[in-house]
């Protein structure tokens, strides 16, 4: 276990954020807002009983970043919401890419969820269109 605690904990050493004592005891998920970061973070198991950490953080001043540290410190860059697109002058390609990045920030958005990530800053509810969503059930 301490492999995962010292790489989340080496990655934001700068704030001074770690795991609490008791999450990572009971492998507990759970999120942590310190330092402009809202971080959240859960435990499992992959298809051959490897313990992982996988965490979402976000902060409003850099991109996003989703990660799975694994008990033996191998590490994985997760899928994150996008916050810029490629644009075009022609209207149907501008509509396909911006399309393209509104779909691939909902997948990010439903595989948040289904990890139990519910937490989302003003930024990732943004640019996961979930402003258009709460305006279509209104």
């Amino acid at each position: 276990m301490n492999l995962m605690e010292d790489a989340f904990a080496k990655h934001f050493a700068h704030w001074k954020i770690v795991l609490p004592e008791e999450n990572i005891k009971n492998r507990q998920g759970g999120y942590i807002q310190h330092g402009g970061w809202l971080i959240q973070y859960c435990f499992g198991k992959d298809e051959t009983d490897l313990e992982y950490l996988d965490y979402y953080a976000a902060h409003g001043m850099t991109d996003d970043s989703h990660m799975r540290i694994y008990e033996d410190g191998k590490q994985e860059s997760l899928p994150t919401i996008t916050s810029m697109y490629l644009i075009s002058d022609d209207p149907v390609k501008a509509k396909q890419l911006k399309d393209k990045y509104e779909e691939h920030n909902r997948q990010v958005v439903g595989l948040l969820n289904e990890k139990g990530f519910d937490k989302f800053t003003i930024n990732m509810f943004l640019h996961a269109g979930m402003d258009k969503e709460t305006k279509k059930m209104n």
